[in-house]
């Protein structure tokens, strides 16, 4: 009989809070915005089987968030939407065990409405890099704000598919170890007047 050795990795959340970046003046004059994590705020990925080394692990709506986006109505920037954006917190580079380390795109991340954002857009599933990745964008011309509890998206997680299954690779192969990875989410204002670079600063971690 084979023996099965554990890889047991955990993934901790970390949010932005609302505050806006600008040519190094930080000032919430515009909007304000806050991710609230709902549940889901630590995800553990346990490889205790074969199966699971050989196939993978995935974790539908294992995460709820909350999105609360409001307009300050000021002249020229005008609030039409937002993007969702993930990475690895501080651009970690890899997923670090107490030993040994796997890649980060070994983790992949999804966003889909769960709750009043029906026409927003996902990216299907996204591997988890060190550069902010988008993850989700909603659109609404006739902007109306939004509270957390009436706008709500969920996020999946996988780690380990196989790359004939859509995934970056099985971790059939890595050494058993307690790995971790912080994933850090950003929401970025969108409209006319709203710039890419436009970022929001400060963290919570989950």
């Amino acid at each position: 009989m084979s023996r099965v050795k554990y890889i047991i990795l955990v993934a901790f959340l970390c949010v932005l809070s609302s505050v806006t970046e600008m040519g190094g003046l930080m000032a919430q004059e515009w909007n304000s915005a806050r991710i609230s994590v709902l549940n889901g705020g630590n995800i553990p990925f346990v490889f205790n089987t074969l199966d699971r080394l050989r196939k993978g692990i995935e974790l539908n709506n294992a995460s709820k968030f909350g999105i609360t986006l409001n307009t300050n109505n000021v002249s020229g920037h005008d609030l039409t939407g937002f993007q969702l954006n993930f990475r690895s917190f501080n651009m970690q580079p890899a997923i670090q065990g107490e030993v040994y380390s796997i890649p980060l795109d070994r983790i992949r991340v999804k966003a889909e409405n769960a709750l009043g954002l029906e026409t927003g857009l996902s990216q299907g599933y996204v591997s988890l890099n060190t550069d902010w990745m988008p993850l989700f964008s909603y659109e609404n011309p006739l902007w109306t704000n939004l509270s957390w509890n009436m706008h709500q998206i969920n996020i999946s997680y996988e780690c380990g598919k196989p790359v004939d299954m859509g995934g970056n690779g099985v971790l059939l192969g890595e050494s058993p170890d307690y790995y971790v990875v912080e994933i850090e989410f950003e929401i970025i204002p969108t409209g006319p007047g709203f710039r890419s670079e436009e970022r929001r600063v400060g963290k919570e971690c989950t």
